[in-house]
């Protein structure tokens, strides 16, 4: 049996509302990491959809559990695997690795780890107990024509959001392509008996043009994901990004 319209809007006005708490969260947790403030998100809206999407499966398919420890485990596992699927696929879309759990104790590939399954487990039974019950209630007290309205113009701004970043993100790993065959480029000309600072200055001087050539969206992207990394130009995009945090500073 398929959905009405209403429930399909209800379900979408939640995942937006878990995106946003989501991101709370992330900002709340990476400023303290850094020790400094973080605006953390894929998206430019303060909203990351993965919580959302999490947080609707969650609700679906966990919904029914009454044990809090069954409940604990079951959605951490099922936000787990959620944000590694998540990590494999923007991976193959963007050939970049946005975030690793490397430093941290039990993790898997570096994509997920155990303190991560702990959070979601905790942050999940808070959800299906209690957040959810009150969010629910809260889009049945909503009069039907605005909470259309509500959706519909929520839909168009995360719509537009994906589709700006995406195509403004796009265009990095050529800009990153750019850059190495340039630097390597720079290498092959050098003279053995040449000083190495006359190297260091050149290869400066790339990275100095090139991250003028950023857009918002790329340089705002290594802002919230301090890990970025380029699968085929790991060094450069590295080295890209210790150039423009000095030139911040």
């Amino acid at each position: 049996m398929m959905p009405d319209l209403i429930t399909v809007e209800k379900f979408f006005f939640l995942l937006v509302i878990y995106s946003m708490i989501g991101w709370i969260y992330e900002c709340i947790v990476e400023s303290i990491r850094q020790k400094k403030i973080v605006n953390r998100g894929f998206l430019n809206g303060p909203y990351i959809p993965i919580y959302g999407f999490g947080a609707l499966i969650d609700v679906v398919f966990l919904g029914w559990c009454k044990d809090p420890v069954l409940l604990f485990c079951l959605s951490a596992l099922l936000c787990c695997t959620l944000e590694y699927i998540t990590s494999v696929v923007m991976e193959k879309l963007f050939n970049a690795r946005w975030w690793d759990y490397y430093d941290f104790k039990f993790n898997l590939n570096g994509r997920i780890c155990l303190l991560g399954a702990f959070a979601f487990g905790t942050l999940s039974l808070l959800l299906v107990k209690f957040i959810h019950p009150f969010f629910w209630g809260i889009t049945e007290l909503i009069n039907p024509t605005v909470f259309h309205i509500i959706t519909l113009g929520l839909f168009i701004i995360v719509t537009s959001d994906l589709i700006i970043t995406v195509a403004g993100f796009s265009s990095f790993d050529g800009k990153l392509k750019e850059i190495s065959l340039s630097i390597n480029e720079i290498k092959s000309n050098l003279d053995t008996k040449v000083n190495s600072s006359a190297a260091v200055e050149k290869i400066s001087s790339v990275y100095s043009k090139f991250s003028k050539t950023l857009n918002f969206q790329q340089i705002r992207l290594l802002h919230s994901f301090p890990k970025l990394k380029s699968i085929k130009y790991g060094n450069i995009s590295d080295e890209l990004k210790k150039f423009i945090y000095r030139n911040k500073k």
